[in-house]
């Protein structure tokens, strides 16, 4: 026995052969996938390597003495091709350099410096764009519809806005590099006007980080990576992205690298015809009489945007250049007016964005790092009231000043930090300073031009008591022109308690300022009177979250698993309340809870790709206080497989989520607030790509919304009107859709 067993221990290692893989500076690449065939036979299969980027090839003496062709890659690296390369008695190594597509393997929002995610002191989750374009999402809504704890809602005229645990998207901090979006409307940015072209990854953080980003960073941050080059001499990606109903989108990325320099020139136009549920099919474009089908739920839209970027990288410094533009147009079309339907008012609303920012990045040596931005954004938003001739046409602008409104806001944000980060280091730091000046104009804005400034000074540290355990407080305290800041403090820890299992647990203090509208706002017509309150005070709340990760590697793939809790406890909540009569205005009410978690599990060989999980948040307000009612529970369930055949060029996705009913206020006859819900829904994508020319041309084809979902039950508050509804618009249902992108890249050899 003891001889048939050394026997077998002999053929075994035979049979396996030691591989590392490495980036240029000897650090091991975790989990990189190898591609493994031997060259004519049908031999082959794929491994995934360790934590340490170590593992064993299963290959024989036979096998090594022909030819064995690897495939070697990891997200965020350069894939190469090679053989396999016999090292006597050893390992046989091999090389990935970092892609320059902003290095997705690590993550930067809050962070010292760019991290991998397994060793950030914070939960975050990265929806990288590898995944954008599995789900084939043009802006940001479509790349968190299938996200756990995050829920989106549709305004047809204000945009599609979103809630991160339980909290609306007022208390949700979304930047773009690190640099504040701007131009609220109803305290929700419009996430169908973050276009998703030249954007390398999103990163979702949930939970307060106010130390590192200041207000409405209460609920969570969202912060998109823009790309800072291409990684070749040139580059150049065009896209056509079109659906039955009338979606039309078109978008170019071309990238320039010489030397140091590298620029990024994107452009694009998404058009959207309109569309109503009462009209289902294939769009119609055909001419058609004025005064018919002209009323759409889902209104007619037309964007233009671009970005240039600029970056020169050096041995210690890093500078940078980015310009983004925007043009937005949504059309209300009315119906034609009685008695000869001759005529009808149209309103238009136009957004226009323009963003600058210059940023600056130093590594001085022994982990100290340096990275500070300026920035200056404008955003304008037209609300216009036209009156239509159906017969001739024409139109003009309707005489009455209730009926047109401008509002402009710009934002200046300079910000720096100074920090340490060494992996060696008992104790990293960073320090900084944030300040922010916010203007308002327009008619129905206080005196016609108001003003906030935020200026904060911000520290923390990370404590390494063990070599797996992080402790990471940290303390921002600011001065505000208009209303008294609170000291905001945090407190991180990470535990890493084998190779498998992370745990992580963090208490939070956060805050939102009112804003500029909230304070100063004056808007009365026939529909509404709303006016502002500047006696506000800040939303002030408390965090709790705590989270354990699994992750494993085996012989052929990566298990992860996940389970995380959270509690939020706000005071001062800023709601929009009844004062008197008709009139409405902007109050703290008292207190306002969430609370929950999540539960997830993914699988990913490099073939298949398997993620499922489930969320539960609860919520607990002022009106259940008043009619003492229990915490009111909404669940989520979601699921996603992708199964890719890498030799073949093809990939297939399916995306599902399934939304509990939401609770939500509505207004009673006798003007008391009572409680509404909004009915449960399922929704779910599926993709099928095929990948031709040498990777060049991607084909895909398939169904968005394949449960048809439209308009959701419902009984709706509508904010300052006192009516309600019957329904609420989700989705414009079953849609089909079709993408084609090029992607051409300049050979590194080349002249």
């Amino acid at each position: 026995m003891l001889i048939l067993a050394q026997g077998m221990l002999t053929l075994w290692t035979h049979a396996q052969h030691a591989i590392a893989v490495t980036d240029p500076d000897g650090k091991s690449v975790p989990y990189a996938h190898i591609a493994w065939q031997v060259v004519g036979s049908s031999t082959g299969g794929l491994v995934v390597l360790d934590a340490n980027g170590a593992g064993m090839l299963p290959v024989t003496d036979e096998d090594r003495d022909g030819q064995v062709a690897l495939r070697v890659s990891f997200v965020g690296y350069i894939t190469i091709t090679d053989t396999l390369r016999p090292v006597e008695g050893g390992t046989s190594t091999y090389v990935l350099k970092p892609g320059s597509l902003g290095l997705p393997e690590f993550v930067v929002t809050g962070q010292y410096a760019p991290t991998d995610p397994e060793k950030a002191v914070h939960r975050v989750r990265v929806i990288d764009a590898a995944r954008i374009q599995r789900m084939a999402a043009n802006n940001l809504g479509d790349a968190l519809r299938n996200e756990l704890n995050i829920r989106l809602s549709q305004d047809n005229q204000l945009g599609t806005s979103m809630s991160m645990q339980g909290l609306g998207g007022q208390n949700v901090k979304l930047l773009i590099d690190g640099v504040p979006v701007i131009g609220r409307q109803d305290g929700n940015i419009d996430l169908a006007q973050l276009d998703l072209t030249g954007i390398d990854r999103v990163e979702v953080v949930e939970g307060p980080l106010s130390v590192n980003y200041g207000t409405n960073a209460l609920a969570g941050t969202i912060n998109l990576i823009t790309r800072k080059g291409g990684g070749r001499p040139s580059t150049f990606k065009a896209s056509a992205y079109a659906e039955h109903i009338g979606r039309l989108n078109a978008t170019a990325t071309g990238t320039r690298h010489w030397g140091r320099n590298d620029v990024v020139l994107t452009a694009g136009r998404n058009f959207f015809a309109g569309w109503d549920p009462s009209r289902p099919g294939f769009v119609d474009l055909t001419p058609a009489l004025a005064d018919t089908n002209r009323f759409q739920q889902w209104k007619p839209r037309e964007q233009y945007f671009g970005r240039f970027s600029y970056r020169r990288t050096g041995d210690q410094w890093d500078l940078g250049y980015k310009m983004e533009g925007m043009h937005d147009v949504i059309t209300s079309r009315g119906m034609p007016r009685a008695p000869y339907f001759e005529s009808a008012f149209d309103e238009r609303y136009t957004t226009i964005r323009f963003d600058n920012a210059v940023n600056a990045a130093g590594r001085l040596g022994n982990g100290r790092r340096i990275n500070a931005l300026a920035a200056h954004n404008r955003y304008v938003r037209y609300s216009n009231l036209w009156y239509r001739d159906l017969t001739t046409l024409g139109e003009q602008l309707v005489d009455a000043a209730a009926e047109q409104d401008t509002s402009g806001f710009t934002l200046t944000n300079v910000r720096a930090t100074f920090a340490q980060a060494r992996d060696s280091a008992r104790i990293d730091y960073e320090a900084g300073f944030d300040l922010n000046l916010e203007t308002g104009s327009g008619p129905r804005i206080g005196d016609g031009e108001e003003s906030i400034g935020d200026y904060a000074v911000m520290a923390s540290a990370e404590y390494k008591a063990t070599s797996d355990l992080t402790i990471r407080p940290g303390v921002r305290y600011a001065y505000n022109t208009r209303y008294g800041a609170p000291l905001v403090p945090s407190l991180n820890v990470r535990w890493r308690i084998n190779d498998g299992f992370t745990a992580r647990a963090s208490y939070a203090n956060g805050f939102r300022a009112p804003s500029l509208k909230e304070l100063y706002l004056y808007f009365v017509d026939v529909n509404h009177d709303i006016v502002g309150n500047t006696d506000l005070r800040a939303e002030r709340s408390h965090n709790f979250s705590g989270g354990l990760s699994y992750r494993h590697a085996k012989d052929k793939g990566v298990y992860t698993s996940e389970i995380t809790a959270f509690h939020n406890h706000i005071d001062d909540l800023i709601t929009l309340a009844q004062v008197s009569g008709s009139r409405y205005s902007y109050v703290n009410v008292g207190r306002y809870r969430t609370m929950g978690g999540t539960v997830g599990a993914g699988w990913d060989n490099g073939h298949w790709v398997i993620s499922c999980g489930a969320a539960v948040t609860g919520r607990h307000d002022a009106l259940a206080d008043a009619t003492q009612s229990p915490n009111l529970y909404t669940s989520e369930l979601r699921a996603s497989l992708t199964k890719q055949w890498l030799r073949m060029g093809w990939s297939g996705s399916i995306f599902w989520k399934w939304q509990d009913r939401l609770a939500n206020y509505s207004l009673q006859e006798d003007g008391t607030l009572g409680r509404s819900f909004i009915g449960a829904f399922h929704m779910a994508d599926a993709s099928l790509t095929k990948r031709i020319w040498g990777d060049r041309i991607a084909l895909t084809g398939g169904c968005k919304n394949l449960f048809d979902v439209k308009d959701l039950n419902a009984t709706m508050s509508t904010g300052a009107h006192s009516g309600g509804g019957t329904s609420v618009p989700m989705a414009t249902g079953r849609v089909a859709f079709v993408r084609i992108e090029l992607d051409l890249k300049k050979s590194l050899h080349a002249n």
